[in-house]
């Protein structure tokens, strides 16, 4: 039985897989008739939606972790998954069982061969998957659910939803330009079109033109407005246990006299719980991008109300998210930093990390397509002194050669004498070599892609 249910998961697993080959970008309202079809799951539901360009998978661990400590029953719905694709749908603390995954699988197979039938368009990947997801968590009968989007927001098959109680919106950066746009500007407000009338937002105010885009539209739309910026966060102290951090207060003031804004944001005349007290929050894990995005779920859930301090901190301290700055062996680290941004944050982390270490970092380094390599291999070259630097090809069409990552590097320039880029064809050769010559004391980060850091997850089991 177990060994039919396998096969039968691989199946699933192959069809899935197939369906970009034959399928094109799809229209809200055409995922919203597959939804119908399937009885509009989980359209009475309270809907956490998350956007952004960096950080908001991590996000959404927190927020999921937080509701669950809160005591609320809560689902997630995330992408991309490292190994096994039932990552993605998350339950009350675990994946979803196989069983439960090649249900829904049935159900939406048999509703996207309907709309075929009916000369509909077949449903995309993520369409079909984010309908998936929603069966399950209709069956699970969960309260809560956390929406990652795919890509953007304001086309992303997860907009498909008519009111959730609360938006997310992540830092902003320069990503997918090909279909998102090649300005802050543009991508902002691809990302601010999963904002919904009245519904409330919390977002990161990195990026003065993204948002001012996010505020615009925000304004237009009547939504409660709750930014979160480095402004806020203060105190930061790396431990061995993680990252200790607190809010600024209306007690701190900048170096001009001003009053810092409270960590609920904008709030007008209400009042911040915090304000007027000095909480410690502690991150698990060293990267400190990862502070960043527990502020934004910390406002959130203040925002929502939904947990005392202790069950927030209880759930940031179990959100473990994998491939974020995690140390998967000794001295051994993986990062899934995708774009130029996300390797900046890689940079920062780093230095932190080896500041008292007597040997330079490994570094083995892959990425996709449509990313800017070109950028991301500068940010690693001018951000830090690499002891070897390796490069290598995920699988799949969407992997970039290695050998077109080490001319990069080469062209770059920023290499030590007597260094270069070393190719490896296979990311599990690759990941073998570097740490063979990883000395005692000495660190290998790997980073580059979620996709490849899934590959070295099964490599090393």
């Amino acid at each position: 039985m177990k060994n039919s249910r396998n096969n039968l998961m691989q199946e699933a697993v192959d069809f899935l897989y197939d369906l970009p080959k034959f399928t094109k970008k799809n229209s809200l309202d055409h995922t919203r008739k597959l939804l119908t079809l399937l009885g509009d799951p989980c359209f009475d539901r309270k809907i956490i939606h998350v956007a952004g360009s960096n950080g908001k998978g991590s996000v959404c661990c927190f927020l999921y972790h937080t509701l669950l400590c809160g005591g609320k029953s809560a689902a997630m719905f995330t992408s991309p998954h490292l190994v096994d694709i039932r990552e993605r749908f998350q339950m009350n603390g675990k994946m979803v069982d196989a069983s439960g995954f090649l249900e829904a699988f049935e159900l939406v197979k048999t509703a996207s061969d309907k709309m075929v039938k009916n000369n509909l368009n077949h449903p995309t990947f993520f369409e079909f998957i984010f309908a998936m997801g929603m069966v399950i968590f209709e069956k699970a009968q969960a309260e809560y659910i956390v929406l990652e989007t795919g890509l953007g927001g304001r086309l992303d098959a997860t907009n498909s939803f008519p009111g959730p109680v609360l938006t997310v919106i992540t830092s902003i950066s320069l990503e997918h330009t090909e279909i998102l746009g090649d300005t802050l500007t543009q991508i902002a407000a691809e990302k601010a079109g999963i904002l919904k009338p009245g519904v409330p937002l919390v977002f990161w105010e990195g990026e003065k033109e993204a948002a001012e885009v996010i505020r615009s539209r925000a304004a237009e739309l009547g939504c409660p407005q709750y930014a979160i910026s480095n402004k806020n966060i203060k105190n930061c102290e790396i431990k061995e246990e993680g990252i200790d951090f607190s809010f600024s207060t209306a007690y701190d003031r900048t170096e001009t006299g001003t009053v810092n804004t409270v960590l609920c944001g904008d709030k007008g005349d209400n009042q911040c719980r915090h304000e007027g007290k000095c909480h410690m929050w502690t991150v698990p894990g060293h990267a400190c991008y990862q502070v960043e995005n527990a502020a934004l779920a910390i406002e959130a859930m203040c925002v929502l109300d939904l947990a005392d301090d202790d069950g927030i901190q209880r759930g940031l301290t179990l959100s473990v998210w994998p491939g974020r700055m995690q140390e998967v062996l000794p001295e051994i680290y993986f990062d899934g930093a995708h774009n130029p941004s996300g390797i900046a944050a890689f940079i920062q982390a780093v230095r932190l990390l080896t500041a008292g270490d007597t040997e330079p970092p490994l570094l083995l380094f892959s990425m996709v397509k449509e990313k800017d390599l070109r950028a991301a291999v500068h940010l690693l070259m001018a951000g830090h002194r690499w002891a070897s630097v390796a490069v290598t090809t995920v699988k799949g069409e969407r992997g970039v050669p290695a050998e077109a990552l080490r001319q990069l590097f080469a062209e770059d320039g920023s290499l030590p004498d007597g260094c270069r880029a070393e190719c490896f064809d296979d990311s599990g050769e690759a990941f073998r070599v570097m740490q063979s010559r990883k000395k005692i004391g000495q660190k290998l980060f790997c980073t580059g892609s979620l996709y490849f850091i899934g590959e070295l997850m099964s490599y090393i089991g």
